[in-house]
């Protein structure tokens, strides 16, 4: 299990102790995997909008967690990049809305890593 597989695990067993649901949207993101094309922006869209309505605990965007876990399991470099930005995205409008230095610097790390496979794959994030 990779580290963000196993932060993942770990984020949803603590939102199920706060009595939230992690796997609505979970199963919303692993859908995507199936999609292309308008079909996957439009629904890349939608899981925005359902993920925006998931509390976020930790230092974490749940959302953005699980669109990164999604360009990790892909072998097609292009939908990585899909993924991966969508992942950027999520991370860093969550760090933006930080009310601290020291939220956002804690924040800004899953940006930097999403960040830093994003450049390793060419991207120039």
């Amino acid at each position: 299990m990779s580290d963000v597989s196993t932060y993942l695990a770990e984020y949803q067993a603590a939102l199920e102790a706060q009595g939230i649901d992690p796997t609505l949207l979970a199963h919303e993101a692993e859908a995507l995997e199936l999609l292309s094309g308008a079909n996957l922006k439009h629904a890349l869209e939608s899981f925005r909008v359902s993920a925006d309505r998931v509390s976020s605990i930790w230092d974490s965007d749940y959302g953005a967690l699980l669109l990164e876990a999604l360009g990790d399991k892909c072998a097609e470099t292009e939908r990585k990049v899909i993924f991966y930005e969508a992942a950027s995205a999520r991370a860093g409008a969550f760090t933006s809305w930080a009310t601290a230095g020291g939220e956002a610097l804690a924040r800004k790390i899953d940006l930097d890593r999403i960040n830093g496979k994003l450049a390793a794959l060419g991207t120039g994030q």
